[in-house]
């Protein structure tokens, strides 16, 4: 394994850093990173920031906002706890966390702590959520990244998220902070500071591993990356556009979709598809091969179920999609 250090707290930089490593610098075993943010939060690939976020708590308590490359759901970061991002060579396509969430369970299992997984991508203790991750793929690798919480301030964190009504009742939870919980509950005496470095040492020693620091001509190329892509306001928040047509569901291991759409004359004009599902999908893609096409569901499953064979959803079904736009209201 290689450890490559993390400095920066600036998200936009270390997200720049994981697509630096996964597109241009490939090392050919895993690299492990341990990091951690200002407050932050980080939406998913396909989520829609104005259905997420309260952005009025975000500008009175300075958060920054974040999108990732990877699916799934918006989370809250900041230096009370921290990320972990393990890069590896690959060539499976399938989104698979067992790989990561047995690397981050063993080491914390180390340090006395009884994380088990639950469901398609988090850790839990004591039955409450500790830890999420998110996967996404270049050609030949594979990014496993996640948070955890150790000293977090969840009010806060509760206060800039906007939990889905749809999910939550889908979880039979009544809100975000009622899942999660900090790891300083299992070790008061910790600082946030002294468990990401326990933390570390417990991942290193799982194995074998050598450190390699970045260089100045890597910071250059990520500063790039980072103002290009990550710190881009259009990338983070999206475009918006007036779709009056709304048909949003849970799908039990596939996770939250939405499919907004509109209508003339009996043909699709515009779609979006956002949620905090898995998948390699390019939105775009999917949202272009729909529009223009006349509202019949014949039609509209044979483009839906063509665009998911070549790039599958995580749990979620071409039939169910196309049942998700029908059901719109």
């Amino acid at each position: 394994m290689i450890y490559v250090p993390v400095t920066s707290t600036d998200v936009y930089h270390n997200f720049a850093l994981e697509y630096y490593l996964m597109s241009e610098k490939h090392f050919q075993e895993p690299v492990f990173l341990l990091w951690s943010t200002t407050p932050t939060v980080m939406l998913g690939k396909y989520q829609d920031a104005a259905a997420e976020l309260n952005l009025q708590a975000i500008k009175e308590y300075g958060v920054h906002v974040s999108r990732r490359y990877s699916g799934g759901g918006t989370i809250y970061t900041d230096e009370g706890g921290c990320q972990f991002t393990l890069i590896y060579p690959t060539n499976q396509s399938e989104i698979d966390f067992s790989v990561g969430l047995r690397l981050i369970q063993t080491a914390l299992n180390q340090l006395g702590i009884k994380a088990v997984t639950d469901s398609r991508n988090d850790l839990v203790v004591a039955g409450r959520k500790v830890s999420g991750s998110a996967q996404y793929l270049t050609p030949g690798y594979k990014l496993h990244h996640g948070s955890l919480l150790f000293d977090s301030n969840l009010a806060v964190m509760s206060e800039v998220l906007r939990a889905d009504p749809v999910k939550l009742r889908a979880k039979r939870i009544a809100s975000v902070h009622q899942r999660t919980i900090n790891l300083k509950e299992q070790h008061p005496q910790w600082s946030a500071t002294e468990f990401k470095t326990r933390l570390l040492q417990a991942v290193l020693a799982l194995g074998t591993y050598k450190i390699e620091p970045l260089n100045h001509q890597d910071e250059i190329r990520i500063a790039e990356i980072s103002r290009e892509r990550f710190a881009d306001p259009t990338f983070i928040y999206g475009k918006s556009a007036e779709l009056t047509h709304v048909g949003k569901q849970y799908f039990k291991g596939g996770g939250l979709v939405q499919i907004s759409y509109a209508l003339n004359r009996h043909q699709l004009t515009a779609v979006r598809l956002s949620g905090d599902f898995f998948s390699e999908l390019n939105p775009s893609q999917f949202e272009q091969a729909l529009i223009g096409v006349p509202f019949e569901r014949t039609r509209i499953f044979k483009i839906i179920n063509r665009q998911l064979q070549a790039t599958p959803i995580m749990g979620i079904s071409a039939e169910e999609l196309t049942t998700l736009i029908f059901a719109a209201k």
